[in-house]
Parts: structure tokens; C-alpha cells; sequence
């Protein structure tokens, strides 16, 4: 009997107990936190920097060679001759007129041919040749005459000429042939680019018969 009422208490204890005791806890799943929502600029696409020569492919490149040498030879700039460097000679000179006169930078000297009271003692054609001091491919000779004022300014003027081209000085070819105007002005011949190491001015009619020049200078190309 005493045991069934301890039976009976304990089962009363328990049932009491485990209706005082709290639910257990579920452990609720956390929701995912959402994505930051993403921007709606778009990216910026940064393009790597190029050259003009980068940029160019290397077939155009090679075209573009062959076509850049053409140019630069069209556009090769004349130049003078120094005077310096050249030496002259005639074929007939007179004393203090010699041919280096015609090449030393001053207008108040000349090369003359040789004269007498009577007038000239030589005849046309006269001729005055420089030895360039190199080979070049001349294409222009400038003829400055006498500068002198007084009686006979103009004799010697040369009016007809002809122009000759040689490299060993022996052999000449002419390159050019014309008239002047009988003053005090520069004279110019221009003819087609021709390597030389010589260049020979022949006076074939002039001015009372003489043959003169002041200065002479002769242009090539580069």
C-alpha cells in the first residue's frame, strides 16, 4: 500500500515538473542575407593607348618606305658649290684678269680674254672650265658679268653660250646652249641634273668680241 502511494506521488512530481519546463527551442534557419543590389553604370572599358607607328601594319609600313624615299629625293634642296674649293682655267687670259678672278667672291675682279688697242687679239670661241674640287650632279650654272662702268662696261658680255659637262676633266659633253641680254644682270642656265666634276662655259658670241666673267657659280643637288 505505501509503496503504491510513493508510485503514485512520483509520477505526480514528473508530471508536474515537465509541464512547468519550457518548450525546447527550434533553431529556425537564418534566411540568406540578399546580394547588394549592383550598380546599374556600366563598366568602364579602358582601351590601351596606341602610336601612330603602332598602329600601322607592317605591310603599310613597307609600302610606305619605298614612297618616303621617293619624296625626300624630290624634295632634295640645291646648294652652291663653294668657290673655295674649285680652281679655274681658260683658254686665254689676260695678265691680272686670269680665270681664278671668275671664282674668288669679288664682283670688282673678272676673268677676261686677252685684248689690244686695236680691240680683242684672240677670237670667239673662248671658253673658262672649273674643276668642281668633287663630283656632284650640277644642274644649274649662274654668269655674273663685268660690273665695271665707263668706256667698254659691257664688252665681253657673254650673249651666246654653251655649256659642257665632264667627270675626268678630258672628255666633255655639252649639257646646255643659249642667249643672254647684254647688261650688267646675273645670267642662269638650268638643265637637267648631271654628274660632273668639271664644268666648261664657252663664250661662242659676246660683246665686242671679248670674253669676261666677274663671278660664276654652279648649283647642285644634294
Amino acid at each position: 500500500m505505501k509503496r503504491s502511494l510513493a508510485c503514485s506521488l512520483t509520477a505526480a512530481l514528473v508530471l508536474i515538473t515537465a509541464h512547468r519546463l519550457p518548450a525546447p527551442i527550434q533553431e529556425v534557419p537564418e534566411s540568406p542575407t540578399p546580394a547588394p543590389e549592383q550598380s546599374a553604370k556600366p563598366k568602364r572599358t579602358i582601351k590601351p593607348k596606341t602610336t601612330s607607328e603602332s598602329s600601322e601594319s607592317p605591310t603599310k609600313r613597307q609600302t610606305a618606305s619605298p614612297q618616303s624615299r621617293t619624296e625626300a629625293a624630290s624634295n632634295r634642296k640645291p646648294f652652291n658649290i663653294p668657290q673655295s674649293q674649285m680652281t679655274a682655267s681658260a683658254t686665254s687670259q689676260y695678265s691680272g684678269y686670269e680665270a681664278s678672278k671668275a671664282i674668288d667672291g669679288n664682283v670688282s675682279t673678272m676673268w677676261h680674254t686677252p685684248w689690244g688697242l686695236f680691240g680683242p687679239e684672240i677670237s670667239l670661241p673662248q671658253s673658262i672650265t672649273l674643276n668642281l674640287g668633287g663630283t656632284y650632279n650640277v644642274n644649274k650654272l649662274r654668269y655674273l658679268p663685268r660690273q665695271k662702268s665707263g668706256i667698254g662696261d659691257l664688252n665681253g658680255n657673254i650673249l651666246t653660250y654653251k655649256i659642257y659637262a665632264s667627270t675626268d676633266g678630258s672628255n666633255f659633253t655639252q649639257i646646255a646652249a643659249g642667249n643672254w641680254f647684254d647688261d650688267h644682270g646675273e645670267k642662269s642656265a638650268t638643265f637637267a641634273p648631271t654628274k660632273a666634276s668639271y664644268i666648261r662655259l664657252e663664250a661662242v658670241a659676246t660683246h665686242a668680241g671679248h670674253a669676261s666673267a666677274a663671278e660664276l657659280n654652279i648649283t647642285a643637288t644634294q
